[in-house]
């Protein structure tokens, strides 16, 4: 540490009265500029990521209920609508803050249990009714906006969807062809060519053998004889 030696003063040594007064008017000035710095800096937010406005987007998965609108599934901004002259109308836009979907009032609402990001409660609604959003709460604040709804909203009455007349025709049956599988190509053989020998001699035809005998040719002989015989005897007797 580099230290300073003090120069003396030219004008002699200080009196008491006048380092006290010296002293009092540093103390002066310091606490000036510490309530100037206090006035000048702006008042932080009651909540993390809390704008003054008290701007929020938030994004729902199905269509839901505010005052005076039904929202469907998307990314909504909710702030105050004029959040220097009153801080209990909530402004509803789209994402991009192009289109105004709804502005309400509310009355304020608290709860027990902090969340670091937006939250909202509903109100129970009956099966196939929207849900209505009952409060908004913003990140790291126990106060909450609730949401006042005008005569005849929510809606508590489910939509009648229309259903169309169902009409149905039997189609026929698909043909369904097999896949198309080419042929596989079939071999070629060749006939093996067989080495040519000398000629085999034709066997002689054998003699079939005897089995009948002479007999009925010398039978047949004797009658035809005798026949012609008879023959001729009675020609004679007839020409005698």
């Amino acid at each position: 540490m580099h230290l300073v030696e003090p120069k003396p003063n030219p004008e002699g040594p200080e009196r008491p009265s006048e380092n006290a007064e010296a002293c009092m008017s540093r103390l002066f000035v310091s606490a000036v500029l510490v309530v100037a710095i206090i006035a000048v800096a702006p008042a932080p937010a009651s909540g993390i990521g809390v704008t003054y406005d008290k701007l929020a987007y938030l994004t729902f998965t199905a269509p839901v209920q505010v005052p005076g609108a039904r929202l469907s599934a998307g990314t909504y901004r909710f702030h105050l609508t004029n959040a220097d002259t009153s801080r209990n109308v909530l402004q509803v836009l789209s994402n991009d803050g192009a289109i105004v979907y709804a502005m309400f009032n509310t009355i304020p609402d608290r709860r027990t249990k902090l969340t670091s990001d937006a939250d909202v409660t509903f109100l129970e609604t009956p099966a196939g009714v929207p849900p209505a959003v009952r409060s908004l709460f913003y990140g790291q604040e126990y106060g909450g906006y609730e949401f006042v709804y005008p005569k005849g909203w929510p809606n508590m009455t489910p939509e009648i969807v229309w259903q169309p007349e169902i009409a149905y025709r039997a189609e026929p049956m698909p043909v369904i062809e097999p896949p198309y599988e080419p042929l596989a190509p079939v071999p070629v053989v060749e006939p093996a060519v067989e080495p040519v020998g000398a000629p085999v001699p034709e066997p002689a035809p054998a003699e079939l053998p005897r089995t009948a005998t002479a007999l009925p040719v010398i039978a047949a002989g004797g009658l035809a004889s005798l026949l012609a015989g008879l023959g001729l005897g009675l020609l004679r007797r007839r020409s005698g």
